[in-house]
């Protein structure tokens, strides 16, 4: 296609269409003039969506891929990692730390609780709280609802020969 050609039918119909807009009465020319504002902002806001999504879309391909890709280098880290250790012979360090219950042994059948904290909200314990501990085994948190059970542990069973 000739662009010569094609600007000048771009310029015949803008012709025509300045032509038909001028014999339009007043009221007329103002509901067209509202319509092609109109318009004007669906066509901004249709392509403003549109690049919006498309921008969206590789955004969130590169963010999948980077996690693969992380994911993967992850496992052969992990996977070296317990190659070496298993061809060194050496022992993982463990960096768990050792949390002892909070419940001690004074006799066989007293029990004495050390809970002071709710695990859920963080707040202390009253001394009704403590106390039903105590005395039945269970209480429940004044300020979250959440419920404590003691469970005593049987002496272990020895086997006798």
């Amino acid at each position: 296609m000739d662009w010569s050609n094609f600007l000048e039918s771009i310029g015949a119909w803008i012709n025509i269409f300045i032509e038909w807009y001028l014999v339009q009465p007043l009221y007329g020319q103002i509901l067209v003039l509202i319509g092609v504002i109109a318009l004007l902002a669906l066509v901004i806001t249709f392509v403003y969506y549109i690049i919006k999504g498309i921008a969206y879309l590789v955004y969130y391909i590169i963010k999948g891929i980077y996690y693969l890709l992380k994911g993967i280098g992850y496992g052969f880290f992990k996977l070296f990692e317990g190659f070496y250790f298993l061809v060194s012979g050496k022992s993982k360090s463990s960096k768990q730390k050792n949390f002892q219950t909070s419940i001690q042994d004074n006799s066989a059948n007293d029990y004495q609780v050390i809970i002071e904290f709710c695990s859920e909200c963080g707040r202390k314990f009253s001394e009704k709280m403590k106390m039903n501990l105590e005395k039945i085994g269970m209480a429940f948190c004044v300020n979250c609802g959440k419920e404590f059970r003691l469970n005593y542990a049987l002496k272990p069973l020895t086997l006798s020969h």
